[in-house]
């Protein structure tokens, strides 16, 4: 009896071994940032406190929930949900707006790469968006490009930063550069 126990721990063993080395030739899902069929599970955060030269003071926190999956190799499309509340002197403000964003990986080396990413955000509610980064208050449509350079700390988390433009579209064109963070997992 203990023999059969012995030998099918031994076969299971195997099986387990052979059945990891072939996923790690073939890639098997978990390989580096951007293959194919991977889902980004990520948030960026982007922040502004200041007083504008009218004298008003305020600012604002954004925060967007997300979620990417690549279709091929290193070709990501995605959405998110966005958060932000306005604040300053006179009243806070809160906007929620939904996104859709593509984007494209490039490995800089084993643990760093760079995810440009263009994307349209709708906002919902009137006269809720405007504040300090330069997006009119009737604007409901955003249009932004952000490279964030990534930091890959272990095999599946990630945090970055870069740059963010943003052009706020409405009765006037508004036209904001900053820079956002992001921290993310995939799988």
């Amino acid at each position: 009896m203990k023999a059969n126990q012995w030998q099918a721990m031994a076969v299971a063993a195997g099986l387990m071994v052979a059945s990891t080395a072939s996923a790690q030739e073939t890639g098997g899902g978990s390989g580096s940032f951007g293959n194919a069929g991977q889902i980004v599970v990520s948030s960026d955060a982007y922040a502004n406190l200041g007083y504008t030269t009218e004298g008003a003071g305020g600012g604002y926190f954004h925060l967007a929930p997300s979620a990417d999956y690549f279709l091929k190799e290193n070709l990501s499309v995605g959405g998110n949900v966005q958060l932000r509340v306005n604040f300053g002197d006179d009243d806070s403000q809160a906007a929620f707006g939904i996104g859709a964003r593509v984007g494209y990986n490039i490995a800089l080396g084993e643990k760093i790469s760079v995810w440009p990413k263009a994307g349209v955000t709708l906002f919902v509610g009137d006269n809720i968006i405007g504040m300090q980064d330069g997006t009119g208050s009737l604007s409901t449509v955003i249009l932004d490009g952000y490279a964030p350079f990534l930091y890959h700390i272990t095999s599946h988390f990630f945090v970055g930063a870069g740059p963010r433009l943003a052009i706020g579209l409405g009765d006037d064109v508004d036209v904001t550069f900053g820079v956002s963070t992001t921290i993310g997992g995939y799988f």
